[in-house]
C-alpha cells in the first residue's frame, strides 16, 4: 500500500496491521487465521459480525472463524442471530436428535441467514467431540416476524403453572396470530394495519403478564423448578420486545419515532448472550454471530450478573458515529460479495 500525501489513520492501520488470509474455504487447514489467537486472548465472548445478511463469503468466513474459536481456542457455544426461542430444538438436533433430515423441517419458516450448514458441522462436530459445541438463539420471536414462536411455549407453560393467566395469553396469542410473517419486514406493516384497540389490547395483555411473571416468581418457582421459570420469562421477554418494536417501527416508518426507539431489539439479544453465558457453565465460551447493526461498540451494563458479558451492541436503526477502529476489534475483507443461494432461490422475504 503506497504512502498517501494526507495519510489516514486508517490506512495507516491497515499497513501495520494487516494479515492475508489463503482462502474461504470452510474445511481447508486454519492457519491463516492464527494472528487472531492474540487479539482474542482469554475473552469469553466473541462477535462476529457481518456487513450483510445472504452474502456467501460472508457466511463462508464465519464458518471458518467458527471452526477456528471451537478447535483451536476452546469455544463452546455458539450464540446465532436467530430467534431465542426457536434456538433450543436446534440445539437440541446440533447434539445429536434427530436425523439428519430433520433440520430442514426446524428451519422451514425461517430467513435463510446461512445458520444450516453451521448447524451441520455442529452436529458433526459433536459426534466425535470430546465437549459438544452449543447452539444458542438470542434474538426476538422469528427476527420480529411473529410473536407465536415464544408466545406458544409460554402458554403451556402457564397451562400448569398459572392456569388463570390463560384468558390473558390466549388473546395476546389470537392478536398476534392476525399479522404473523415470517420476518418484521412483513409482520411490521400488518401490525400498523391492525385496529388501534387491537394493537393496545395486545400491549397490555403481554405487559399484564410480564409483571404477574415477575410479581409472583417464588410461586411460579414453587410450582415448578427454576429452569422453566427462567426460560418462559425470557420468552415472554422477547415477545414484549418484539410487540414495542412493531410500534417503533411504525414511528420510524411515519416520521415520528422516538430516537433509537428500534434498539430493544438490540438490548434483548445483549442481554440473552448474557443469559445463555450465566448458564454454559465454568469454562464456557461463547462465539456470538449477528449482523454488524447488533453489535458494534456501545456501552451495555452488565444486567444482573456477576460475569464478565457482552460490552457492544449498537443502537440499530442509528449512524455509526464512531470511528472504523473504535467500532471493531478487526476487520475481514473480501474482494467479492456473491448473493448466496437461499436468496437466488427465492427463499429470502
Amino acid at each position: 500500500m503506497p504512502a498517501s500525501p494526507h495519510p489516514d489513520p486508517f490506512t495507516g492501520w491497515l499497513r501495520d496491521h494487516a494479515a492475508p488470509l489463503t482462502h474461504l474455504d470452510p474445511e481447508a487447514p486454519l492457519d491463516d487465521l492464527e494472528p487472531l489467537r492474540d487479539l482474542i486472548g482469554d475473552a469469553r465472548v466473541v462477535a462476529i459480525g457481518e456487513h450483510s445478511h445472504f452474502i456467501d463469503e460472508f457466511i463462508r468466513l464465519r464458518r471458518r472463524l467458527l471452526r477456528f474459536l471451537v478447535e483451536r481456542c476452546g469455544f463452546t457455544v455458539l450464540a446465532f442471530e436467530y430467534c431465542f426461542s426457536e434456538g433450543f430444538p436446534l440445539d437440541a438436533w446440533a447434539q445429536g436428535e434427530g436425523t439428519d433430515d430433520d433440520l430442514e423441517g426446524h428451519l422451514a419458516e425461517t430467513v435463510p441467514v446461512g445458520v444450516d450448514d453451521t448447524l451441520r458441522w455442529i452436529r458433526r462436530h459433536n459426534a466425535a467431540a470430546p465437549r459438544p459445541v452449543r447452539f444458542a438463539g438470542i434474538d426476538i420471536p422469528a427476527a420480529g416476524g411473529s410473536l407465536l414462536p415464544a408466545l406458544t411455549p409460554v402458554a403451556d407453560y402457564l397451562r400448569d403453572i398459572d392456569p388463570e393467566t390463560l384468558p390473558a395469553i390466549e388473546q395476546a396469542m389470537r392478536i398476534a396470530a392476525s399479522f404473523a410473517g415470517t420476518s418484521a419486514a412483513s409482520a411490521a406493516p400488518a401490525w400498523a394495519r391492525l385496529p388501534a384497540a387491537d394493537q393496545d389490547a395486545l400491549t397490555a395483555a403481554l405487559t399484564r403478564l410480564l409483571i404477574r411473571f415477575r410479581a409472583v416468581e417464588p410461586l411460579y418457582v414453587s410450582r415448578g423448578d427454576r429452569r422453566d421459570y427462567d426460560l418462559a420469562l425470557r420468552r415472554l421477554e422477547g415477545a414484549c420486545q418484539a410487540d414495542y418494536g412493531f410500534r417503533a417501527m411504525a414511528g420510524l416508518f411515519a416520521g415520528n419515532g422516538l430516537t433509537a426507539d428500534t434498539s430493544a431489539r438490540d438490548v434483548y439479544m445483549a442481554e440473552s448472550v448474557l443469559w445463555h453465558l450465566e448458564r454454559s457453565g465454568p469454562g464456557s465460551r461463547i462465539v456470538l454471530a449477528a449482523h454488524n447493526a447488533h453489535i458494534q461498540k456501545a456501552p451495555i451494563r452488565p444486567a444482573r450478573t456477576q460475569v464478565p458479558g457482552p460490552d457492544r451492541i449498537r443502537l440499530q436503526s442509528t449512524f455509526l458515529h464512531t470511528p472504523v477502529l473504535d467500532a471493531f476489534d478487526g476487520i475481514l475483507h473480501t474482494p467479492a460479495a456473491t448473493v448466496a443461494r437461499d436468496l437466488e432461490e427465492g427463499k429470502a422475504p
